[in-house]
């Protein structure tokens, strides 16, 4: 039997939202222009109006449809040390040590798997996140598959990995979009803001 640790990303791992940082590293000064166009849509969810998931996706759709895959995915990789900087020390403290222990360890974040894989790569860590949909060598600007946020992260969990072939269960989250992860956790294993 082993040991597997989920880790939520945004402001777990990191000292805020990622989403924003890499809109602002992909479009540099028309990130400004993005945000207020989509203003509106941004203080509706600020005041609990829309959900994360529908502004997630209008926010997407405006800054990323019609680019190019091979464009966005080149400037992925070249964001993985931005985003590195912004992790904070005693998350990426934790994320040692269970490697250390031979720990199995998991990203699952509602977060885009296409500027978290690089990170992740770098971390030699596993990755479950939201993905965008391509076609035809263009991203269109919408999701391939659900949010991954709240019953979707248990859900994604639970397709991949058998948890009965784990004693040992950890999980790491800070917002209720993490609420069924942190509920899969072992006794006592389950960390809500704090690493230990």
């Amino acid at each position: 039997m082993s040991t597997i640790a989920f880790f939520d990303f945004d402001g777990t791992i990191t000292r805020g939202d990622s989403f924003a940082l890499f809109l602002k590293f992909l479009l540099r000064k028309r990130f400004y222009i993005k945000v207020i166009q989509n203003l509106p849509l941004l203080l509706l969810y600020k005041f609990h109006i829309l959900d994360n998931h529908t502004v997630k996706q209008y926010i997407l759709q405006s800054c990323i449809k019609g680019m190019e895959w091979e464009y966005l995915r080149k400037k992925c990789y070249e964001f993985r040390d931005v985003l590195e900087a912004y992790c904070k020390q005693s998350a990426l403290q934790r994320i040692q040590w269970h490697k250390e222990n031979n720990h199995t360890v998991v990203l699952v974040s509602a977060s885009f798997e296409e500027y978290l894989r690089p990170l992740c790569e770098k971390w030699q860590i596993e990755l479950l996140a939201t993905t965008m949909e391509i076609h035809n060598g263009i991203m269109t600007g919408k999701f391939s598959q659900p949010n991954c946020y709240g019953i979707q992260k248990e859900k994604r969990i639970k397709a991949v990995y058998n948890l009965n072939d784990y004693e040992s269960i950890y999980a790491y989250g800070d917002t209720r979009g993490d609420k069924e992860m942190l509920a899969l956790a072992s006794a006592n294993q389950a960390f809500f803001r704090i690493f230990d």
